[in-house]
């Protein structure tokens, strides 16, 4: 259970990766669904059309060796208690997720986004509208670590697992490690929108 400061807290601006390292593990405990084929796409992409806030990430399979990155091979959104991942790899067709990911009103929140959406542009053209780049916040916030690891140890306190951030992501079916390290990624994004844009809005308000 995450237990976020009010946004009038006083929070540290960097930890050390040992004080990181002590920390308890969080994990999302939400409903996870996986859609691996067009028409569960098209029926999970329902489900989340009139969401406000989404937490996003994308996974590609890592390259050891010198070359051109691997493409998307999933694609994760959250809301605050679902997660839905979409698998990319081998169709490599993004679908109704355009309508998402074009939306301005939908607001899709994470760490690092000019390079996840260049990446999934070159699968399919589409034109990013409402992304939110936690880093970004954080800069603003005057907060020194940016990471997605970092920020969720700095807010609430608790250690994100990267165990499974080198894996094998076009891989089929997906390990249930994948799939939990997938949904906890996205959705912690989005619990960190929350309880940030809350504390740089009383920041700009002060001003």
């Amino acid at each position: 259970m995450l237990t976020p400061p009010s946004p009038s807290d006083d929070i540290p601006k960097r930890l050390e990766k040992s004080t990181i390292n002590d920390l308890p593990l969080v994990r999302f405990h939400g409903s996870i669904q996986v859609a691996d084929d067009p028409e569960s796409f098209d029926q999970l992409c329902d489900k989340l059309l009139d969401e406000k806030v989404l937490g996003f990430d994308i996974e590609c399979k890592p390259n050891f060796k010198k070359g051109p990155n691997n493409p998307p091979a999933l694609i994760q959104l959250a809301t605050g208690d679902q997660a839905f991942l979409f698998t990319l790899h081998p169709v490599m067709k993004l679908g109704r997720l355009v309508k998402i990911l074009e939306d301005p009103s939908i607001v899709k929140t994470g760490v690092a986004l000019k390079d996840d959406l260049i990446n999934l542009q070159k699968i399919e053209p589409f034109k990013p509208e409402g992304f939110q780049d936690l880093a970004t916040i954080a800069q603003s916030l005057k907060i020194e670590q940016t990471g997605l690891r970092n920020l969720t140890a700095i807010f609430f306190n608790q250690r994100l697992s990267k165990s499974a951030q080198l894996s094998n992501w076009q891989k089929r079916p997906l390990s249930q490690a994948q799939i939990n390290y997938a949904a906890t990624d996205a959705w912690i994004s989005r619990e960190l929108y929350q309880i940030m844009k809350a504390r740089l809005d009383l920041v700009l308000t002060a001003d």
